[in-house]
């Protein structure tokens, strides 16, 4: 069973740490805790990351205005209020 939070194990680090939201980039993974604050890790640096398949966010779900954007991600989107407004907003445009 995935953890409720998406969970990075990094070489460098004895125990996993968990994060609101894990941003996959061409060569380094932006984890988020609900604060200010962002982690960046190489991504040679990161074995593995455990998450929740519904929280995976994919190309244009991610905008550049949240953190940089990202490829894909891991997301508990109800931390971010940002994020999910404009999950609403790409919705509403579908047809």
């Amino acid at each position: 069973m995935s953890p409720s939070r998406p969970t990075v194990f990094t070489v460098d680090e004895y125990d996993a740490l968990e994060f609101d939201a894990v941003l996959f980039r061409e060569r380094t993974v932006v984890c988020l805790d609900g604060t200010e604050e962002a982690r960046v890790v190489p991504l040679a640096k990161v074995n593995h990351v455990d998450a929740d398949p519904e929280l995976m966010l994919v190309e244009n779900e991610i905008p550049d205005t949240f953190y940089g954007g990202c490829e894909y991600g891991f997301v508990r989107v109800e931390e971010y209020p940002e994020l999910q407004q404009h999950l609403e907003d790409l919705e509403a445009e579908a047809y």
